[in-house]
């Protein structure tokens, strides 16, 4: 998973505009952490000898969820609202929904994985919230993917960012309205 701001602009040319954090995480059935594999080491190596950071995460079905925290509020109110992250960011109304939006999804996590695994004790910090406003504070002007796609005319990931994880949560019996919403 990646979290970077980058553009497509042409075939075969991507513009690097800010951050370049990539996650990796092996998977298993049932949602079940595999913890760091060596075969994550090994991929996790030949990246880092091209000159690209990873961080391994222990845990592929949160590092999902993580990646959600920050997906579904700016992807999905990009274009709702037509606003680069920037202008998200700076209008209090809009923040105070995107950390609403963020909550939510935390919330999400939590119960799908205690649906799986009730005795487990894996959860998203709500600390990583705040984390994610930071970063994206900081960030430069930024049109997200689905924003891209928007304006591209181009079809948007609406089951990946938002379908899957709504009934993966309706199924754990929580209820996630804003997310719904958008």
């Amino acid at each position: 998973m990646c979290f970077l701001c980058s553009n497509k602009v042409a075939p075969g040319h991507i513009r690097h505009i800010d951050y370049k954090q990539i996650t990796l995480g092996d998977y298993a059935d049932r949602y079940t952490p595999c913890g760091i594999t060596e075969r994550m080491q090994q991929v996790a190596a030949d990246f880092e000898k091209a000159g690209i950071p990873i961080d391994l995460a222990p845990d592929l079905f949160l590092a999902r969820w993580k990646k959600l925290v920050w997906n579904i509020p700016f992807n999905g109110l990009s274009v709702v609202l037509d606003a680069t992250t920037d202008q998200m960011m700076t209008d209090q109304p809009v923040q105070a929904l995107v950390e609403q939006l963020m909550r939510e999804v935390v919330a999400g996590a939590l119960a799908c994985v205690q649906a799986i695994d009730p005795q487990s004790n894996r959860a998203i910090s709500i600390e990583f919230v705040q984390t994610m406003l930071d970063y994206t504070a900081k960030m430069t002007p930024y049109r997200p993917s689905m924003k891209l796609d928007y304006d591209d005319r181009r079809p948007l990931e609406i089951e990946a960012i938002f379908g899957n994880p709504l009934r993966m949560a309706k199924q754990a019996g929580i209820d996630l309205p804003r997310i719904n919403m958008l």
